[in-house]
């Protein structure tokens, strides 16, 4: 029954013209690249003035199954859980209920263009990603220069 919500909501999502997804209204709309990813793994974003935060809740995953990477702007977050060993081999040991879903999850965030994307800088711990991107250093506009020419 979840599974069929679940496949639901990702059709209905994906069938949602661009303009309805506009008038969602959610803080973290415009982030979000790709509509099929929301329902995988949650993420909460926080705009700070010198950075970004992106938390994402990944629990079971090993730090060297998680890969953080940015291209032409889009931040990409993936991690992998693998199979860990089944208690069934030891002892004669047989699984009854298998719930725990091994599978591979994904996001993908269109990044602000004040985004530095030279500093990236992600921590993994006790089951939540947390992924920073820096702001780049707002430019000094320039005054005009006033120059007093006399006038003979």
């Amino acid at each position: 029954m979840v599974e069929t919500l679940t496949r639901d909501m990702q059709k209905a999502l994906n069938n949602m013209p661009e303009e309805m997804e506009k008038m969602l209204q959610h803080p973290a709309r415009r982030y979000v690249k790709n509509a099929r990813a929301i329902l995988r793994i949650p993420a909460d974003i926080y705009e700070d003035p010198s950075h970004y935060s992106f938390i994402l809740d990944m629990p079971g995953l090993e730090a060297s199954n998680i890969k953080v990477k940015v291209d032409n702007g889009i931040l990409h977050i993936s991690g992998k859980k693998k199979k860990g060993q089944s208690a069934e081999n030891e002892g004669g040991v047989k699984a009854i209920r298998i719930e725990r879903r091994r599978a591979r999850n994904m996001r993908k965030f269109t990044l602000p263009q004040d985004s530095n994307l030279e500093e990236v800088k992600a921590i993994y711990k006790d089951g939540v990603l947390t992924v920073t991107v820096a702001k780049k250093v707002p430019e000094v506009s320039r005054k005009p220069k006033t120059v007093t020419i006399p006038v003979s």
